[in-house]
């Protein structure tokens, strides 16, 4: 189960997911998710961007999205 403050996220500039645990530290473009571990935060990503590592791997539109997502956390 995820603790309070503990998130997964897919970073877009890094490619690979990061797990925060408390504030996040990574000022790049991640997309968090509600998964409560990793094995199903990768599912989750894996389902919504299927295999992009990159933001300049998704159609613009989803760049656009996943941008926005993120501006909601800073």
């Amino acid at each position: 189960m995820t603790q309070p403050g503990q998130t997964y996220a897919w970073c877009f500039s890094h490619g690979g997911m990061h797990h925060f645990t408390g504030q996040p530290w990574c000022t790049a473009v991640w997309v968090p998710f509600t998964a409560t571990n990793e094995p199903d935060a990768l599912a989750a990503k894996q389902h919504a961007y299927g295999d992009a590592r990159f933001l300049h791997e998704l159609p613009v539109r989803q760049q656009l999205e996943v941008i926005e997502i993120r501006e909601t956390w800073t």
